[in-house]
């Protein structure tokens, strides 16, 4: 085995969301458990890693993406225009939000379209 990519070597994030270090803990587990199920034999190792590499890719996908949108400064779409505007007012979902940022919230639930939407809406009313 020539090595495996943890934390901030599995993928680029930018560092003002400080997630390296929670990533580098979360994925040191995730790789020790498949060279243990390749070592003990339980899997092949190939089989073991290539799974490792699965589970990091999708867990850390979201807040890969999220990254990179905010990377590009652009103007917010229309939607989030709506859904930044919505959170000045509404604490709770402020905070859910900032806990996407920090890792707390997954990011695939709090920007899932009807969570976006119930959030617009309430704020309508």
């Amino acid at each position: 085995m020539a090595g495996a990519l943890v934390g901030d070597g599995g993928y680029h994030k930018d560092p003002i969301l400080a997630q390296g270090i929670s990533d580098a803990f979360r994925s040191s587990e995730w790789v020790a458990d498949a060279v243990d199920a390749g070592f003990s034999g339980a899997r092949p190792l190939d089989e073991a890693m290539a799974e490792y590499q699965r589970v990091r890719d999708e867990h850390f996908a979201p807040m890969y993406d999220l990254t990179c949108g905010m990377a590009g400064l652009g103007p917010p779409r229309p939607e989030m225009l709506a859904l930044y505007q919505a959170l000045r007012h509404n604490w709770v979902e402020r905070d859910r939000y900032f806990g996407t940022l920090g890792g707390t919230v997954p990011i695939p639930e709090f920007y899932a379209p009807e969570n976006v939407r119930r959030i617009i809406s309430a704020a309508s009313v």
